[in-house]
């Protein structure tokens, strides 16, 4: 017969056994996850000229010739509540350098996109594919920077905004032109009530695709930066491992049970631990107790 500690020592390793496999599966990189919808341009708002595709999502000028100062923005706005988030543009087939402009309008410009009008004033912030910014809060355009990255063909162009200040940081494949984690944006436009991703193509050829979910981005998002497509859930779930042991001699002794909380990802809550001990003495009145625990948190 089994002595009665070699029992319990083989009950406590198993238990750690337990805990060891699944704490070290949940340290494996997961796969981008979807939390969201796609964002599409907005086909109302489609100048004749462009044509759009991919559900939406790709707009590219056929037929407006040098100079077409017309452009796409997104059908879904940008609020100032919104927090800071990042979009990526792949650049169609075109020319090798772009002339047109990427980047947000502002809503005061969002009914402009058939004037004639480059996406640049009224509070929007326009990224030339030259390598210039162009930006104003007036009707009257006017360039900000220049030296920054041209664009072309092919290129991966990457946006955050914070649309609570209206700061804009730029990227292109890969390599940031500020870094938008620790850094000041690219340019700063103000506030706006609403902004709007937009896609330009000036020359025939030229245009984009508009990528707002991690599993179409070519490259990651910034901490404490959410994907343009995320939708903010009702109820948050937190990854979680339950673990419970009970002593089978003479009735229902000793419970124990341990809780993970592991939360990836931002600078809130990243991981948390907590121990429930439960004691029953002797009687047969209490031979299982079960409890459900959920929480929900709302951060900021």
């Amino acid at each position: 017969m089994d002595h009665p500690g070699c029992a319990g020592r083989s009950r406590r390793m198993s238990l750690l056994m337990m805990r060891g496999a699944i704490l070290a599966q949940g340290g494996d990189a997961a796969p981008p996850v979807d939390i969201g919808a796609v964002w599409q341009l907005d086909s109302t708002r489609r100048p004749p000229g462009y044509t759009l595709s991919d559900g939406n999502q790709t707009a590219v000028n056929i037929s407006g010739g040098t100079n077409y100062m017309r452009w796409v923005p997104t059908a879904k706005a940008i609020l100032p509540t919104d927090g800071r988030r990042y979009w990526e543009v792949l650049c169609a087939p075109g020319a090798a350098t772009f002339d047109g402009y990427m980047g947000v309008v502002a809503a005061a410009q969002r009914e402009e996109f058939n004037v004639g009008l480059n996406p640049i004033t009224l509070g929007s912030i326009g990224w030339r594919g030259t390598g210039a910014l162009w930006s104003s809060p007036t009707a009257t355009a006017e360039q900000r920077l220049t030296g920054l990255p041209t664009f072309g063909a092919g290129d991966v162009l990457m946006f955050v905004l914070d649309p609570a200040l209206g700061g804009l940081w730029i990227g292109k494949n890969g390599i940031w032109r500020d870094d938008p984690v620790s850094g000041v944006a690219t340019w700063t436009a103000g506030g706006s009530p609403a902004f709007y991703p937009q896609v330009q193509g000036r020359n025939p050829g030229d245009g984009g695709t508009i990528r707002s979910l991690p599993s179409q981005f070519s490259y990651p998002v910034p901490p404490g930066v959410t994907a343009l497509g995320y939708l903010d859930p009702d109820l948050r779930f937190f990854e979680a491992a339950t673990f419970l042991e009970i002593g089978w001699g003479g009735g229902l002794s000793v419970a124990g049970a341990s809780l993970w909380i592991s939360r990836g990802g931002g600078p809130h809550l990243t991981a948390a631990d907590a121990a429930l001990f439960l004691e029953h003495g002797g009687g047969r009145g209490a031979t299982w107790t079960q409890a459900n625990l959920y929480i929900e948190v709302e951060l900021p």
